[in-house]
């Protein structure tokens, strides 16, 4: 009978490791100082904590380390929550832990327990499923209920281009796989050595058991095997797109106003900063002649179908060089009962309307209200009390191509830009408005996940921000041009068409799905075996017992 060694007692310095100090790796991994190496060996601690503790300790320091963690990758929720509505930091804390609660804790609560079932039985393939079981957590969190995708582990890789390739198979959910499967092998090969484990027979009493030193290098070596096939990918994907034949570009502009409405709008507001934004666009279109200019979400103030003095001052300003617009702003519809849209204009040079988007997200509290009836939560946008959210995806008629739109928070999610793409989109156009929260962290965040639907869908992407990061994207991420934050600035650069869909426009998150499948299937089929082997080991003993009760 093979041998298995109990779990080891570890010093406490692991368990305040896991709990205290992950978070802080967890924080630095992201804009906050975008140390993206420390996530592939950070959690190593984490994992041979909540392994080796009991299932209560183990929901503990994942509920302790998780809600410190969540505070350090958005430190700028509580703030910006207490400034937007005007109510004291209190709130906005509170605010905090109820988003943690609802969107986040539930499912790595059922990490940590699907990862402790699945160490019951070590083996070479622990690592990939521990890995795989955090993505599909992570999936569930980013999808279910409200949905929140900030913290996703993998866009604290954005900037490593070869690995980020990935994507456009697995989306960002095969990104964070690798770091944690490296962890998970790690805390394997760690407790393989770990001194103060006894050996046992494999009967034991004990139900969470160490590897072998032979299951734990062979679980590293497949992780190992797994990050090189996927670098490589990535190579010969970032090298494909450089050598293949370029179809014709199109220069295009970005004018960043960075201007801020505050954090209530009001009623004097209407139609402000569209002087600043012409005059800026007159400077770029003076200097660069670009036949297609951006400007950000809410960069129009006032309701553009309703006023023919604003349209043609437009047509003034883009009719000599024949240049078209993309601009966001709020839009109306509905006589009987009025609706309010936040919208995306495609407009002609000389002023009309082609085309418009509406917004399909909105973002929960500050466009639509989950808690109507709390006067305390809402906000006055003059008459628009709160928008509705539009309908099906369609894209933009613009001289550069179909544009595929997506409004400030949308970019986050990557299924979104898919629809974009399936709908006809050459390239993907994000509209921000990062002035309203005043925080530099959330708009590089926010950056770095609109980065990565580019790689998912091999599109170039442009970014438009009232207050910077704007930026130019190319299909492998990488960044052809951006301004500062916080800035008053204008860029140029070239885009180009493209066509054809990825394997992840075609499927979405299947993989993610997958990563949340395979490991409830593993432990289901092994619940099943055991089920089975049991009987099978009580079936001789009944039938004996029966032979002796027919003899009496």
């Amino acid at each position: 009978m093979s041998e298995v060694r109990d779990l080891p007692r570890v010093r406490g310095w692991v368990y305040l490791y896991a709990a205290l100090v992950v978070p802080l790796v967890y924080g630095v991994s992201f804009p906050m100082a975008r140390i993206a190496w420390i996530g592939w060996v950070g959690f190593v601690p984490w994992f041979v904590a909540v392994r080796v503790a009991g299932t209560g300790a183990s929901v503990l320091i994942c509920c302790v380390s998780t809600l410190l963690g969540s505070y350090l990758c958005t430190p700028w929720l509580a703030r910006a929550v207490a400034n937007y509505y005007q109510q004291p930091l209190a709130l906005g804390l509170a605010l905090f832990v109820g988003v943690w609660v609802v969107t986040i804790s539930p499912f790595l609560i059922a990490f940590v327990l699907c990862f402790r079932e699945l160490a019951r039985r070590p083996s070479r393939w622990l690592p990939l499923l521990a890995a795989a079981a955090w993505a599909g957590a992570e999936l569930g969190r980013a999808r279910l209920l409200v949905g929140d995708p900030f913290g996703v582990f993998g866009y604290s890789q954005v900037a490593v281009t070869p690995l980020v390739q990935i994507a456009d198979i697995t989306g960002v959910y095969g990104i964070t796989l690798l770091p944690m499967a490296v962890n998970a092998a790690l805390a394997e090969l760690w407790l393989a050595y770990a001194p103060g484990s006894k050996q046992s027979a494999a009967g034991s009493s004990r139900q969470t058991k160490v590897p072998t030193a032979a299951q734990a290098w062979q679980g590293l070596a497949l992780v190992a095997a797994m990050v090189a096939v996927v670098l490589a990918y990535g190579f010969v994907r970032t090298r494909s797109f450089e050598e293949a034949g370029a179809s014709p570009s199109t220069r295009v502009a970005i004018v960043q106003g960075n201007l801020d409405l505050g954090s209530q709008w009001r009623q004097e507001f209407y139609g402000r900063n569209l002087a600043t934004y012409m005059e800026l666009t007159v400077q770029v279109l003076q200097q660069s002649r670009p036949p297609l200019v951006f400007w950000p979400e809410s960069a129009m103030t006032f309701f553009l179908e309703d006023e023919p003095n604003y349209r043609a001052a437009l047509g003034y300003m883009l009719s000599p060089l024949r240049t078209q617009l993309v601009a966001g702003g709020p839009r109306t519809a509905g006589k009987a009962a009025q609706r309010y849209y936040n919208s995306a204009f495609a407009i002609a040079p000389d002023g009309s309307i082609l085309a418009t988007y509406d917004k399909q997200r909105l973002l929960p509290f500050a466009e639509y209200f989950p808690f109507g009836g709390v006067g305390l939560l809402r906000r006055q946008f003059a008459r628009v009390r709160e928008f509705v959210p539009g309908g099906r995806a369609r894209v933009l008629p613009t001289v550069a191509g179909a544009a595929g739109v997506l409004i400030c928070n949308e970019a986050m999610f990557g299924e979104m830009a898919g629809d974009r793409v399936r709908a006809g989109a050459d390239y993907l156009v994000t509209l921000a408005n990062d002035s309203w929260l005043g925080d530099r962290m959330y708009a590089e965040e926010a950056f770095d996940m609109a980065r990565l639907r580019a790689v998912e869908q091999r599109r170039y992407l442009v970014r438009a921000s009232t207050s910077g990061p704007s930026a130019i994207v190319d299909p492998s991420g990488r960044v052809v041009a951006r301004t500062a934050d916080d800035s008053r600035a204008t860029l140029t650069g070239a885009i180009r068409p493209s066509k054809g869909l990825t394997l992840y426009a075609r499927y979405g998150d299947a993989f993610g799905a997958l990563c949340a499948v395979v490991p409830l299937a593993v432990i289901l089929v092994r619940r099943v075996g055991a089920r089975r082997r049991r009987a099978h080991t009580l079936a001789p003993a009944c039938a004996g017992r029966g032979s002796v009760d027919d003899a009496g």
